[in-house]
């Protein structure tokens, strides 16, 4: 019996858009059309079809639907721009692969679809619709079958309905009875009413005992007799009638679409030329090595005729026999269960002897692959019956000289204590400088890559501890992210070198990374009796604030409800709304309305503002850090090395970069970080390291000129922009202004940003950026250098090769354009400067190493603090300052670092 599939575009398209919405290529979305090919290749994997074709909806005001029914679908939101850009890339995949396209004016997919599926079926032929769309199940027959996308169990990818009792199981009724359910229950995602207050678990009954919405109308009086069914709903059934049965008219699938149907016509086969071309322009190179494209149109250009330049291969030969997509390598010969130690031994002589093992940790056990074989290696499973290798063991085969390592985040398995001493190729590392794509798992790197879509922990596993899972399970489950690590590591080495990114990879980010892991297994020290006193202490001042703000409203009420606050602010109080925004449940209390009104004198609204920055600096901090410590009372945060798209490090669990700096607050939580006894913290931080990467980068004289003379920055940049005479002493408050100019360049701040800053008017704002370039007039010579540059390329590079692409470079929409303009000379500048940081902490670490009298415990922004030996903090203070000031150079300007030695990490600031 032939096979044909139909494919539901937009249910696909959708799913794969929202399911990787930051994969992009070039600056271009591509995660639609990637997600969708590799739902296509998977459709062919699995059902193998003789014949496909593709529905695609029209616009809705164009729909018969809408014509009976002015709110069917009125509600949808608009197409997302990223996927409307993705459409005409997803057509070309279609013709690609040599697909019948179908789109009918004043007709849904749905009804597109259930059209081709009913003549399919009348010639015999076997029909899977591709769909996440339930409802589509009324048009099933002996021959026609639903493929419900992502809700397959095991290898599949697809919920298959072929019966009635599917049907029924998904939906509680047979697929003939689908669009009576529809006109009791409605659709509210299609606009369709329904009948009030009717669901599922009344429809049905009602279905079950009258047969359809005939029959029920016929049975009113005896609708009561039914479970759950009283005289009101019986009245809301009575009353909506009329809209019960347009409702289901709205959900009935129409199956005599006049269509151009023709059964050869939607025979398929890819397109070699069009398709390498498109994956090649997109750098889908799994999917050009996946289908063999480069090889193939390559051959197919030495053969064929001059007049044939299709290159069109079927299908089903172009992929090996039946469609099925063959792995980039052939899969491994063995998987092994490791559960004795001779098991173990073997596997070491054949890592040993290939001289290549890629390794994934989980919390109960750990996957080895290598070349032709995979291995799990259970740990730490906690179950009657579970075999687990000790733990000595798997440390010894990681120290082994003779294999080098490949992983997927390095940092992890380093803090279980797995001293690897030959680490090749961390693939996390790797992957986010080729994409500056952050925090993405090892699972979103072996799809993006390969087109393999594994189910997560959860899908598998649900609430299961690791260490209750059946080891041959979680050996299934890690193997295949190691197999996917092995098979993609050397491609991988192979775009670093063809970006010129290695040397970044090898000589910063891969020398940092051990010491990163070494910093968070360090962590630092906090006194808990101190935050237990801080807190106590704000605890205070939120009463009193709380009282202050409880009086002037004159009544209680919950602080932390904008609803609420609102009510009391323009309702009780009848505070002027001048200038405050209006939402849908009311006038706004955000931060910037408070600010707001604060500035015009209204005293609520400073105390509110007050109150919420206490509060939050308690939960978040003052109330947290405690309970994040370990025995000995250290914290010890996490650091991001691939969490920021400019290559800076963040922290997480807890996050020390957002403590307020300047503050009385942030000082006094500061204060709570101490040294152990017998140790002080050191604290060293660059003076305006972005500043200074700026006067290199940008070679002005002016600002050159200013480093190289030791000059007060902030108070020169202030003479200009004051237009103050010479010898005019420059006020704290301009000197503070002026800064607040010199750093809104570097970030790109626009003349609005500026002026609500510094409280100005917009006019002066653009007057002190205007004067700001007069003055550095260089600085702007490289903001437009760098824009052009990111206009040509698509992206920007710092001074030791880190690139990031820039989405909206050449966007229409002159806002996404400025702010793509701003994050291009943002990152240039911020980026080398976290460059700079890291290769810094790359030498200290060479200095230090062996040293038992300090280390290095924190990074936060241009900061690095150690915890060293009392009488040892002045020497180790002079050794590192001099790497600091000395191990990176500039032509331009010279690096300057500030030095603290204190008990706490206030007085060390």
């Amino acid at each position: 019996m032939k096979k044909a599939v139909l494919l539901d575009v937009s249910a696909i398209m959708y799913r794969a858009f929202y399911a990787h919405m930051n994969f992009r290529t070039k600056g271009e979305p591509t995660g639609a059309i990637f997600g969708f090919t590799n739902t296509l290749l998977a459709v062919i994997d699995e059902f193998k079809p003789d014949y496909i074709g593709a529905a695609f909806d029209v616009k809705r005001n164009t729909l018969k639907r809408s014509e009976k029914f002015e709110g069917y679908k009125a509600e949808r939101k608009p197409m997302p721009d990223d996927l409307r850009a993705q459409v005409p890339r997803i057509e070309e995949v279609l013709d690609g692969f040599g697909v019948e396209k179908y789109k009918v004016e004043g007709h849904e997919a749905d009804d597109v679809l259930g059209t081709l599926a009913k003549k399919l079926s009348e010639e015999g032929v076997e029909v899977y619709i591709i769909t996440g769309d339930k409802d589509l199940s009324q048009v099933l027959d002996e021959n026609i079958n639903i493929a419900l996308l992502g809700k397959g169990d095991g290898k599949s990818r697809f919920k298959v309905l072929s019966t009635d009792e599917d049907v029924k199981e998904q939906l509680g009724v047979g697929p003939t009875d689908i669009p009576d359910l529809f006109g009791l229950i409605g659709d509210a995602s299609d606009g369709i009413p329904g009948v009030r207050k009717v669901g599922v678990k009344k429809a049905v009954p009602m279905l079950e005992k009258y047969g359809n919405l005939e029959g029920i109308y016929e049975n009113l009086d005896k609708l009561v007799e039914l479970p759950g069914i009283g005289k009101g709903l019986v009245k809301n059934i009575e009353e909506d009638r009329e809209m019960a049965f347009l409702s289901r008219d709205l959900a009935t699938i129409d199956v005599d679409v006049p269509l151009d149907y023709h059964l050869d016509i939607m025979s398929h086969g890819i397109e070699n030329d069009k398709l390498y071309a498109l994956f090649k322009e997109l750098e889908f190179r799994v999917l050009i090595k996946k289908l063999g494209l480069k090889e193939k149109a390559e051959e197919a250009k030495t053969a064929a005729p001059a007049e044939n330049h299709s290159a069109q291969l079927n299908l089903f030969g172009m992929m090996g026999g039946g469609a099925q997509a063959p792995a980039a390598e052939e899969t491994p010969e063995t998987t092994i269960i490791i559960r004795e130690k001779t098991h173990f031994d073997e596997m070491v002589k054949k890592a040993v002897s290939e001289g290549r093992a890629a390794i994934i940790m989980g919390e109960a056990g750990m996957a080895v692959s290598l070349k032709r074989s995979c291995y799990y290696v259970p740990l730490h499973h906690d179950y009657i019956g579970a075999n687990n290798i000790p733990k000595e063991l798997m440390v010894e085969f990681l120290a082994h000289e003779k294999v080098e390592f490949i992983s997927y985040k390095f940092k992890d398995i380093l803090k279980a204590g797995y001293g690897v001493k030959n680490i090749s190729f961390d693939a996390m590392i790797a992957y986010y400088l080729l994409t500056a794509h952050t925090k993405e798992e090892v699972d979103q790197l072996i799809y993006n890559e390969t087109g393999e879509e594994l189910e997560s922990y959860k899908d598998v596993f649900g609430k299961e501890e690791p260490g209750k899972v059946d080891i041959e399970k979680m050996g299934e489950f890690l193997i295949k992210r190691s197999r996917g690590v092995y098979d993609l590591a050397e491609e991988l080495e192979e775009r670093l070198k063809e970006e010129d990114l290695t040397s970044l990879y090898k000589e910063i980010e891969m020398p940092l990374m051990p010491i990163l892991a070494q910093m968070e297994m360090t962590g630092i020290a906090i006194d808990p009796a101190y935050f237990e006193s801080f807190g106590e202490e704000l605890k205070v001042k939120l009463e009193e604030l709380k009282k202050s703000i409880y009086e002037i409203a004159e009544e209680g009420f919950n602080l932390n409800s904008p609803k609420q606050l609102g009510e009391i602010l323009f309702m009780k109080l009848n505070i002027d709304t001048t200038g405050v925004k209006k939402t849908k449940t009311g006038y706004s209390t955000n931060v910037d309305v408070l600010e707001y009104l604060r500035d015009r004198g209204e005293k609520i609204a400073e105390y509110i503002l007050e109150y919420r920055k206490l509060a939050k600096l308690s939960s978040t901090y003052v109330e947290a850090l405690p309970k994040l410590v370990d025995r000995e009372n250290r914290l010890h945060t996490t650091f991001n090395q691939t969490g920021t798209t400019t290559g800076r490090l963040s922290s997480s669990n807890p996050n020390l970069q957002n403590i307020p700096v300047k503050t009385d607050e942030g000082i006094r939580i500061r204060q709570g970080f101490v040294a152990k006894p017998g140790y002080k913290l050191l604290a060293l931080d660059y003076s305006q390291i972005e500043l200074r990467v700026l006067a290199e980068i940008s070679r002005d004289e002016n600002l050159m000129g200013a480093y190289r003379d030791h000059l007060d920055l902030h108070a020169l940049t202030a003479q200009r922009i004051f237009d103050l005479e010479e010898g005019e002493e420059v006020t704290r408050e301009q000197r503070t202004m002026a800064k607040i100019v010199n750093f809104s360049i570097i970030y790109g701040k626009t003349a609005f940003g500026l002026a609500k800053e510094l409280s100005i008017t917009q006019k002066d704002a653009k007057e002190y950026i205007a004067r700001y370039f007069a003055q550095y007039p260089k600085v702007k010579e490289l903001e437009e250098s760098i824009i052009a540059d990111a206009e040509e390329k698509g992206y920007v590079k710092t001074l030791f090769g880190r690139k990031r692409r820039v989405d909206g470079i050449t966007a229409k929409n002159n806002n996404i354009k400025k702010q793509a303009e701003r994050m291009a000379v943002n990152t240039v500048i911020q980026g080398t400067a976290a460059d700079i940081l890291k290769k810094v902490m790359i030498e200290v670490a060479k200095v230090i190493e062996g040293k038992d009298d300090i280390t290095l415990n924190l990074q936060v922004h241009d900061e690095l603090i150690f915890e060293v030996k009392d009488e040892k903090a002045a020497e180790y203070a002079e050794i590192i300052k001099k790497v600091m000031e000395e191990s990176i150079s500039f032509e331009g300007v010279e690096l300057e670092a500030n030095v603290a030695i204190g008990s706490n990490w206030a007085e060390a600031k």
